[in-house]
């Protein structure tokens, strides 16, 4: 019986990026209304002034797709990372324009706004595209 050669690995195999021909990127949307278009749903604004944590947990993180405990796990990790994650996961899924930093930045300062800005989008998505949103 004669002794094998090892060969030691010296370095990680590479991805190789699969084009596909003649497919361009889909085009970023912005957003269907801004930070600060409150007035443009009126009752959604009150609702989230009055009840925005119940508004969170019941209403909007059954939208997402979210258990209604979402929010209060995520609260652990401090209050406005619920809606970091909610409009991240909504721009990727509806390719809507923007950044993690902007939504971090967007939320800290003004998280009641974003709120009611998430669900003007899911409003949006369900009457204008005539889709339910789904995550």
């Amino acid at each position: 019986m004669q002794p094998q050669t090892v060969h030691p690995v010296t370095s990680q195999p590479q991805a190789y990026p699969i084009a596909v021909v003649g497919q361009q990127p889909p085009q970023q949307r912005q957003w269907n209304s801004g930070v600060c278009g409150c007035f443009e749903d009126i009752c959604g604004c009150c609702l989230t002034y009055w009840c925005g944590p119940c508004e969170l947990c019941c209403c909007v993180s059954e939208r997402m797709g979210e258990q209604c405990c979402t929010p209060i796990c995520l609260g652990c990790l401090g209050s406005s990372v619920t809606l970091i994650a909610y409009r991240v996961k909504l721009r990727a899924r509806y390719n809507i324009r923007g950044s993690i930093i902007s939504d971090c930045c967007t939320t800290v300062f003004c998280g009641s706004c974003v709120q009611c800005q998430i669900k003007r989008e899911m409003d949006y998505i369900e009457n204008q595209l005539g889709c339910k949103p789904a995550f």
